[in-house]
C-alpha cells in the first residue's frame, strides 16, 4: 500500500518553514562563513531600528503570521541589504504563502551573498517550477542534489518529485524514472506520481498538468503498471503490461516502456517486448537501438548486427548506438572497425563499462596483451 506524504498545497509551505530551518540553517552558516570576506561592507543603518525591526520580524515568524512576517523582514532588509538570514526567511516565508516571484528575489539575493546555501538554491529551483520558469527550475534542482539537497528525507521527496517531471520535460526519460523509482521502492504516492512515471516511461516530453483529460487513462494506467514493477512486483505488473497491451495494441512506446524495465533483469524477455514495439512501431529508433543494445549485453551478435547498423545510421553520435554496433561488428569479424566505435563511445563516457569489456574482447583476440590488461584493470576499477 503507498503511503502519501505530501502535504496540499494550502500546508506545503508552512511544513517547508517548519521542517527545514534547522538543517538548513546550519548550511547557511556554512555559506555564510565561507563568503564573508567576499561580502560588500554593510549598507548605513540604524542599529536600533535594524535591531527591533529584525526581532519583531522573528516574532512574527514564529507566531506564522506571513504577511506581517514579509512586511518586517522586506523592511529589515532595506536598512542591511547584506543580512543573510533575513534574505533566508523572506524567501522561505514568501513560499509558504505562494509568493514564488518574491521568494525566487529574496532567494537569488542570498545566493549572490552566499553562492554555496544551497537550501536556498534548492527552494529557488522549486519556486521556478511554480512560476513556470522550468529550465531555471531544472538547473537549480540538479545543482543544489549535486551538493546534497537530497540528504533531508523530507525535502529528499518534494525535490525529487519535481526533478522527476522537470526531466520528463527534457526528454531525459531514464533520469526522470530514476527519481521515481525512489517513491516506488518506498511506496511513497504524491499527486500525479503515476501519470508522471507513465509519461517518463512512454517517453512522452510534458509535465502531467499539461495532459489532455482524454490521455488521462493511457498514461496513468502505464504509470501504474511501471510503479508495481519499480516496487519489486513483476508478477503483478506482468499482468498489468499485459491488459495495456489488450487495450491499447499498438500504442508507441508501451512495449518499450515495459521492455525497459525488463532490461536490467532480464534481457530475453526486453528483447521480446523491443521486438513486440517494433513490430507495432517500425519507426521507433529508440526501440530498435535498445533492441540492438540488448541483444549484444545478451550475447546474441550475430541478431544485433542489423539493428545496430539502423540504429547507428539513423543516430551516429548517440552513445547507445556506437556502442551496440562497435561490440557487434567486432564480435562478427571487424575488430578494427568494432574498436574504433567503442572508443566514439568512451569519447562520450569514460566510464562506460560496456565499452571497455568490448575492448577486452578485442585485443584479447588480436594478441594485444598489453592494452587487453589495461583495460581489463579499467573493468575491475569500475565494476568496484
Amino acid at each position: 500500500m503507498a503511503i502519501s506524504v505530501f502535504p496540499s498545497a494550502a500546508v506545503r509551505g508552512l511544513l517547508f518553514l517548519a521542517l527545514i530551518p534547522l538543517p538548513f540553517a546550519r548550511a547557511l552558516a556554512a555559506a555564510q562563513e565561507t563568503s564573508t570576506e567576499q561580502q560588500a561592507p554593510p549598507a548605513q543603518t540604524t542599529p536600533a531600528q535594524f535591531d527591533d525591526l529584525a526581532a519583531r520580524a522573528a516574532a512574527a515568524r514564529d507566531q506564522q503570521d506571513l504577511p506581517l512576517a514579509i512586511q518586517l523582514y522586506t523592511q529589515a532588509e532595506q536598512l542591511k541589504p547584506d543580512w543573510q538570514e533575513g534574505w533566508w526567511y523572506l524567501g522561505v516565508l514568501q513560499y509558504s504563502a505562494n509568493q514564488y516571484s518574491g521568494a525566487i528575489d529574496a532567494f537569488s539575493h542570498l545566493l549572490q551573498l552566499a553562492p554555496t546555501a544551497v537550501p536556498a538554491m534548492a527552494l529557488r529551483g522549486l519556486c521556478e517550477f511554480e512560476t513556470g520558469a522550468y529550465d531555471d527550475s531544472l538547473r537549480d534542482l540538479e545543482q543544489a542534489v549535486a551538493h546534497g539537497a537530497l540528504n533531508q528525507p523530507r525535502n529528499e521527496q518534494i525535490i525529487r518529485y519535481h526533478l522527476a517531471q522537470l526531466l520528463t520535460r527534457a526528454g531525459r526519460f531514464q533520469s526522470a524514472l530514476d527519481q521515481y523509482h525512489f517513491f516506488a521502492e518506498n511506496r511513497v504516492d504524491a499527486p500525479d506520481l503515476m501519470l508522471g512515471i507513465g509519461l517518463a516511461g512512454m517517453r512522452v516530453s510534458s509535465l502531467p498538468k499539461d495532459v489532455a483529460p482524454e490521455d488521462h487513462g493511457l498514461y496513468q494506467a502505464a504509470g501504474n503498471a511501471g510503479y508495481v514493477f519499480l516496487s519489486g512486483d513483476s508478477e503483478k505488473a506482468d499482468d498489468l503490461f499485459e491488459q495495456l497491451f489488450v487495450r491499447y495494441p499498438s500504442t508507441p512506446n508501451l512495449h518499450y516502456f515495459y521492455g525497459f524495465l525488463l532490461f536490467p533483469h532480464d534481457p530475453g524477455l526486453a528483447i521480446d517486448q523491443f521486438h513486440n514495439e517494433l513490430a507495432a512501431n517500425p519507426t521507433n529508433e529508440t526501440a530498435n537501438a535498445m533492441l540492438a543494445l540488448t541483444l549484444v549485453i545478451a550475447g546474441r551478435y550475430s541478431e544485433a548486427l542489423q539493428p545496430a547498423q539502423r540504429s547507428y545510421a539513423y543516430a551516429p553520435d548517440v552513445e547507445m548506438a556506437q556502442l551496440a554496433l562497435g561490440r557487434a561488428l567486432a564480435e562478427t569479424g571487424d575488430m578494427k572497425r568494432g574498436a574504433e566505435l567503442l572508443n566514439q563511445a568512451l569519447a562520450h563516457d569514460p566510464n562506460n563499462l560496456e565499452a571497455h569489456l568490448g575492448l577486452v574482447s578485442i585485443y584479447s583476440r588480436s594478441g594485444n596483451r598489453k592494452e587487453a590488461e589495461r583495460e581489463r584493470k579499467v573493468c575491475r576499477d569500475l565494476d568496484k
